[in-house]
């Protein structure tokens, strides 16, 4: 697998953790491997490439690393629109992500997963199901470690279960999952894509080699996501209502066949139940008992920073979706409560359309907003009659939220909107929130 590269020059765009582990694998294989930046890397990354005694160029992406340049891998999160990737491209230079790396470098099987919502609970809970079976099992990308690392060490026979982005899916060019989902399609990352159909078609790159004899798992009541199946490809499908995958009198069924009653699912919500649906059909090929089937429905009750509860905190139900970074999960988040909801949320400015989600707003009894978009949020909250506060950071709004709230009632973390304003992660932006909480808890006993 690693001969194709030996001797080949590799630019790899990007350093951070995907991009460090992609150059690492290509200077072992024998690549002459050149790693750029458009910033300067902190310095433990410095280290970490300066160890490898690789070629390195930082704070700028110079036209002239293209002169000799055979092959570029880049960072799915550096736009296609940079000069040094426009004239990449002008030149017919392949543009990879990592995740067509890890695919050239192992023959274990892929399960695949991409959608605007859902992702990180689908990979985790197919990875948790796939435990069941007879082969070795490996998590990768967005929640796991880098593919690369996970693709180099992994043997044929193992299966890799991997989450992946547009940004990941606009880069592969010979990647074939044996299964792999698209779980639904709505609007995001519209300032990456220019537009949605970009953005969905990206999505609809996962399925580009896939065929008949593989496991495409859809949702049929989605026609955005119908509209990306390949025309020879006959699907596998799921929706709460209908497709080889529903819930049928109460039930979650697989082909008419009963697998659990909805109620006794550790994972609540229609959309989760969605997310089910989707895992159970991803997992069919493999044969996994209908023991350990039940028995991971029963306990598996979600990933961090995506309706997490924090518990009972003074009379108050708490829940951090930091994840909820567009409109469609904050709807669901939203839709997934009776008792009144105090919604913190907020974030980086990217022109979304907010009306889509006042419908979800009947339960919201007050409206708590920070960061860029605070005002559009207060706007939304007031055009239906909620009382709405703006602030500028989340350390703001928790103490705000509580006083909104009373015994019995839920603070909602979901901010519909990415993080990148105020913090580097969607995951610190959780685990900020889970402190500010703790804090509070801790100072108002």
């Amino acid at each position: 697998m690693e001969k194709q590269w030996h001797g080949k020059k590799v630019l790899v765009l990007g350093a951070a953790k995907s991009g460090i582990a992609a150059a690492t694998y290509l200077h072992h294989a024998g690549a002459d491997v050149t790693i750029n930046t458009g910033n300067i890397p902190p310095e433990d990354e410095q280290e970490k490439i300066q160890a490898l005694g690789i070629q390195s160029v930082f704070n700028e992406h110079p036209l002239a690393l293209l002169n000799e340049t055979e092959v570029i891998v880049k960072n799915p999160g550096i736009p296609y629109q940079i000069p040094l990737l426009q004239e990449a491209m002008s030149r017919h230079i392949p543009i990879y992500t990592e995740v067509e790396l890890a695919y050239l470098a192992t023959e274990a099987e892929f399960v695949a997963i991409t959608g605007s919502n859902g992702k990180t609970t689908t990979t985790t809970l197919v990875y948790e199901l796939l435990k069941g079976g007879e082969r070795p099992v490996h998590l990768a990308g967005n929640i796991g470690f880098p593919a690369i690392e996970v693709a180099s060490q992994a043997k044929a026979g193992d299966l890799i279960v991997i989450e992946l982005s547009s940004f990941q899916l606009m880069g592969i060019e010979s990647f074939h999952p044996r299964s792999a989902a698209l779980l639904n399609l709505s609007e995001a990352h519209l300032d990456y894509h220019g537009d949605f159909d970009a953005y969905a078609d990206a999505k609809g790159n996962l399925f580009r080699r896939m065929t008949n004899a593989d496991q495409i798992v859809v949702k049929v009541t989605d026609p955005e996501v119908m509209k990306r199946v390949p025309g020879e490809i006959e699907p596998t499908t799921f929706s709460f209502d209908r497709g080889d995958a529903s819930v049928v009198d109460g039930w979650v069924t697989v082909r008419g066949e009963k697998i659990m009653p909805v109620n006794e699912l550790a994972l609540g919500g229609a959309h989760n139940v969605e997310n089910v649906l989707a895992a159970l059909l991803l997992v069919e090929p493999f044969a996994i008992p209908r023991t350990h089937i039940e028995r991971v429905l029963r306990n598996f009750g979600g990933v961090a920073h995506r309706t997490e509860s924090l518990g009972d905190v003074l009379g108050r139900a708490v829940y951090n979706d930091s994840k909820a970074t567009n409109n469609v999960a904050a709807e669901a988040a939203l839709r997934g409560f009776d008792a009144p909801i105090v919604w913190l949320c907020g974030g980086l400015e990217r022109g979304a359309d907010l009306s889509s989600l006042a419908p979800a707003l009947s339960n919201v009894k007050a409206v708590v907003a920070y960061g860029e978009t605070k005002e559009r949020f207060k706007e939304l909250g007031e055009s239906r009659q909620i009382p709405s506060f703006t602030v500028e950071t989340l350390a703001d709004a928790v103490p705000l939220a509580f006083e909104q709230s009373e015994t019995g009632d839920v603070i909602l973390l979901s901010p519909a909107c990415a993080s990148w304003d105020q913090f580097k992660t969607f995951e610190e932006r959780g685990e900020q929130f889970v402190q500010l909480v703790r804090s509070y808890e801790e100072a108002n006993r």
